[in-house]
This record gives C-alpha cells, sequence and structure tokens, in this order.
C-alpha cells in the first residue's frame, strides 16, 4: 500500500513539473499569436485606407479608425463592433467630447484597442485608456497634450499650476477669463471617464513624469507664449496611473528615435521624449 501511495505521489510530482515547464511556453505563444493578429488587422487597415476614415471587416472583429475626432464625425458603426473585437486606431485626436463618446463605445464593446503610427493628444488620453487592453505596435508614437481650444469664441489660455500634492509646476490650459487667471475646466462626463478609468483621476489630466514636466515648464517660461508641446510618457507609469493595461511592443530608447519616427510620420511638433 505504501509502494503504490509513493507511486501515485511520483506521478503527481512529474505531472506538475511538466506542467509548470510547458505554461510559459503556452503563455508565450499565446502572446505571439495576439502579436500576429494585431498585425493583421492593421495590415486589413491600411488596405482600406484612405476610403473611410471608420470601416468594419466583413466579420465584424476589426474596427478601422483613422480621423481626428471632430464634432460632426459620426462613431456610431463602432456600435457594430463583435464584443471582444480588435479597434484599431490612427489619430491626432480631436475634441474632448467626441473622444469620451467614442471611448464609451469602446468600452461596451469590450475591445482591444491596437494603436499603429501614431496616437495624439485626446487619442492618447481617452481612447487607449478606455478598454481593458491596449496594445502599441513598434515604430508608433503616443503623444499626449495640453489641448489648445479650435473655439475663437472660448479661446483656451495656457497657465502655470502648483500640483494639489506638491512638487514643481506643470502646465494646464483652461478657459480665458478676462481680468483673472484661466481655469480649468471638467464636464461631468470626463469626470466619470477619469472615476472609472483612471487610479487617481487628479494625476492624468494629461499625465507626465517630472522630467516631463519640468522639461514643458521650461519652454514655455523661455518662449512666453503658448507653447504647442507634444511628449511621451514611460510605460512604466500606466500601472499606478489607469486600470487598463497598456503594452507598447517597443517604447522609443531616446529623443533622436523619437524624431526619426515623427520625421517619417510627418509630425512636425515639437516632442519631448520621456526616458
Amino acid at each position: 500500500m505504501a509502494h503504490r501511495l509513493q507511486k501515485i505521489w511520483r506521478t503527481i510530482v512529474l505531472l506538475s513539473a511538466a506542467l509548470s515547464a510547458s505554461a510559459p511556453a503556452a503563455w508565450s505563444q499565446d502572446n505571439a499569436d495576439d502579436r500576429e493578429s494585431y498585425y493583421r488587422a492593421v495590415s486589413y487597415c491600411r488596405a482600406i485606407w484612405p476610403r473611410s476614415p471608420m470601416a468594419l471587416s466583413p466579420d465584424k472583429h476589426i474596427m478601422c479608425f483613422d480621423a481626428s475626432m471632430l464634432p460632426g464625425l459620426d462613431v456610431s458603426l463602432t456600435k457594430s463592433l463583435e464584443s471582444g473585437g480588435l479597434f484599431v486606431v490612427r489619430s491626432a485626436g480631436g475634441r474632448e467630447d467626441k473622444a469620451l463618446e467614442l471611448a464609451d463605445l469602446i468600452r461596451e464593446r469590450h475591445a482591444t484597442v491596437v494603436v499603429y503610427d501614431y496616437c495624439i493628444s485626446a487619442c492618447a488620453e481617452f481612447i487607449i485608456t478606455a478598454p481593458d487592453h491596449t496594445f502599441v505596435l513598434k515604430h508608433s508614437l503616443v503623444l499626449w497634450h495640453n489641448p489648445r481650444s479650435s473655439d475663437p469664441a472660448d479661446p483656451y489660455c495656457a497657465f502655470l499650476k502648483t500640483p494639489s500634492g506638491g512638487g514643481p509646476r506643470m502646465l494646464r490650459r483652461g478657459p480665458c477669463r478676462e481680468g483673472s487667471d484661466p481655469v480649468e475646466h471638467s464636464s461631468s462626463r470626463l469626470t466619470r471617464f477619469l472615476m472609472e478609468r483612471a487610479i487617481d483621476p487628479s494625476s492624468v489630466a494629461p499625465p507626465d513624469s517630472l522630467y516631463v514636466r519640468k522639461r514643458v515648464t521650461s519652454l514655455y517660461g523661455q518662449t512666453g507664449v503658448d507653447s504647442d508641446i507634444l511628449w511621451t510618457l514611460n510605460p512604466r507609469y500606466f500601472p499606478r496611473l489607469y486600470k487598463a493595461s497598456i503594452a507598447f511592443e517597443d517604447y522609443p530608447q531616446s529623443q533622436e528615435e523619437v524624431d526619426a519616427i515623427a520625421a517619417r510620420l510627418g509630425i512636425k511638433t515639437k516632442i519631448i521624449y520621456d526616458p
């Protein structure tokens, strides 16, 4: 009896060892399969552009989005994306309210966001943070930005603000107020989105690092004007900023690499690289 129990135990140990040894390989294969599906989806979207800023694959598993999120854009086609599908995006950003509308639809469809080439300003702030999972292809730029107002009747002004928790001042924009300092504006929809998707809503409007903050405020102080500045954010900050899992296939390794990618993509605005 004792011999039989020993034999059974030895079998269990051997099986456990075999499963443990095979698990990393299986996980790695799953990742490889996911990545391959992302690249196939991007190839599909590149092939149909520029016929339409939005397109849905025949099987409804891939939504291609290549547009700025402007007020007149109809994003309702996203409602037809298959639950758990891929939302493939290349966008220079746009209006906050339209970006939030699209972000809500992406989350409702439980989509995975796949970024190629670039995702700028409102795209970075709302689209990549909306779902549970986002994947950024290599040689792509995710760029944050303090948005400008496109409405001449309601201009935004830049100002430097000391964070509530202390530390270096940060550049912020808000509606100009005659005879007083500009103030930050937050819509109820934005507040709800940040409460749902951010770890700490006060730290992501838009997010930065201390390095980026010092560089941005330095440039603002040097020029004395409302400089248009973009910046990257090292992915190591994301887990403490957002509930979404945001993975970069290959985050740029230097300012020179960022500048080269930007030149290839035709992005001429100054970009600060976050190391």
